[in-house]
């Protein structure tokens, strides 16, 4: 197009300097609406261009955004996983100790009950890892992103983890402000330790857990049931919070093949 109108230009210079006959008005009308197109074709490829690279810029920081993103979400759900298998673990046996109240106990070893009130009152918790997200909305760069469902996840990110974690809060309450003081001196945490594996380096403890004066304590038994419930709920939604962040992650992986 260009070429085109560069020719009709030489062409009237050439007639011009060669005296061939034309309309001057005319001739010089040709030539002016020939600058004036070449004009405006150069500012709208050069605004095509300018565009062209905003988008090209735009496109490579989301992609950015979307792996950085991609990557603190896969590491939460790593750990989310785990601990979540852990607390269904202690469920499982939290529901088991509960069957004992009001049983013959003494057959049950004490080693085997220490191992299993170790485990159903370990107290790990999941730590959500949301620094990324949290600066992507402070600073505004969540626009970038143009998957609607996408950043509407993102937004809500944090009511998720409160969501998902909020019951092991209550978990961990119920043991520090009234299990452990309630069973200070008849359950040995020592012994309960030993059985784990991650306090090796601890001494044995002095005394032999009192089972029998637990799986007979009304109050043990309410405590105990109490916190086993609310491990139940953290453990329901633990895994709608683990669902949520792999739902995260497809639509991630799914823009960046697209990208």
């Amino acid at each position: 197009m260009i070429k085109f109108f560069r020719k009709i230009r030489q062409q009237l210079l050439s007639e011009r300097n060669t005296g061939r006959p034309a309309w001057p008005v005319g001739r010089y009308l040709k030539y002016a609406i020939g600058e004036i197109i070449l004009v405006v074709i150069g500012i709208l490829i050069a605004l095509s261009i300018n565009t062209w690279n905003e988008e090209r810029k735009i496109r490579n920081t989301e992609v950015e955004i979307l792996q950085n993103l991609n990557q603190e979400l896969q590491s939460n759900l790593n750990e989310l996983k785990a601990i979540n298998e852990t607390h269904q673990i202690e469920l499982e046996n939290g529901i088991y100790l509960l069957s004992l109240f009001g049983t013959d106990i003494s057959g049950r070893p004490v080693r085997e009950l220490d191992s299993l009130f170790s485990n159903v009152l370990s107290g790990f918790s999941f730590e959500a890892k949301d620094g990324y997200i949290k600066s992507l909305i402070s600073s505004n760069k969540i626009d970038y992103i143009q998957n609607s469902e996408l950043k509407s996840y993102i937004s809500s990110f944090e009511s998720m983890i409160i969501d998902g974690v909020q019951e092991d809060d209550f978990v961990r309450r119920l043991l520090n402000e009234r299990f452990w003081p309630a069973s200070d001196g008849k359950l040995s945490a020592l012994n309960g330790l030993a059985t784990t594996g991650r306090y090796d380096e601890f001494p044995k403890g002095t005394y032999s857990s009192d089972y029998y004066w637990f799986f007979s304590n009304r109050e043990m038994e309410d405590l105990l049931a109490n916190i086993v419930a609310w491990r139940k709920e953290n453990v329901i939604d633990e895994a709608i919070f683990q669902g949520n962040i792999e739902k995260m992650i497809a639509l991630i992986e799914k823009e960046l093949k697209e990208k």
